[in-house]
């Protein structure tokens, strides 16, 4: 019995870490209209211990990475680059690991052509001693759609609102002028 508890607790301090290890999560609109500009936030989550983070982001051809922001999350050194289509965002705490969960940054993504795109994070993470900590690629989808289309239906929309509202304008009209005019002819 005491060999079993042995076996069970060597077994939860492997697995814990795994269950517990260093994430990374995205907010990200799932649709976009052409041309419009964009904000993907990412986020570092279950950080523990962490001596250093990189996310490169790569974006489908019909989209464009037009700027990446970096926060100061407390690292020793921290390095961004942006390439149209790809991007990086690296964190090193080298005197002081960091503990607990951060922004890691924004990018901020033009859409060019109509179409289904996608946005793909691949990071990878560190401990304080160097140990590579791995972390799962996150692909997330979006479709982007045709503004010509869009902005013509919010048209017709809009001028249907206003040739309704003029209407239902006149009909309290000429309803008044008819009750004023009854009751003149009746005194």
């Amino acid at each position: 019995m005491n060999k079993m508890r042995k076996y069970m607790a060597l077994l939860i301090f492997f697995i814990l870490p795994t269950c517990m290890a260093l994430d990374i999560s995205v907010k990200a609109p799932s649709e976009v209209k052409k041309g419009e500009v964009f904000t993907v936030e990412i986020y570092a989550k279950n950080v523990s211990n962490c001596g250093g983070l990189q996310c490169n982001i790569y974006v489908s051809d019909n989209l464009m990475i037009e700027k990446v922001i970096n926060y100061n999350v407390g690292a020793d050194l921290n390095l961004t680059k942006n390439n149209n289509n790809s991007a990086l965002i690296q964190y090193a705490f080298l005197n002081k690991p960091k503990n607990g969960d951060f922004k890691v940054g924004d990018v901020i993504i033009k859409a060019l052509k109509p179409g289904n795109a996608w946005i793909e994070i691949k990071a990878v993470g560190s401990n304080s001693e160097g140990n590579a900590i791995k972390i799962p690629l996150k692909t997330l989808e979006l479709k982007v759609l045709n503004i010509s289309n869009t902005s013509k239906n919010l048209e017709e929309n809009s001028t249907f609102s206003f040739n309704s509202t003029l209407l239902a304008i006149l009909i309290i009209i000429i309803v008044l002028i008819g009750v004023i005019a009854y009751i003149v002819k009746k005194r």
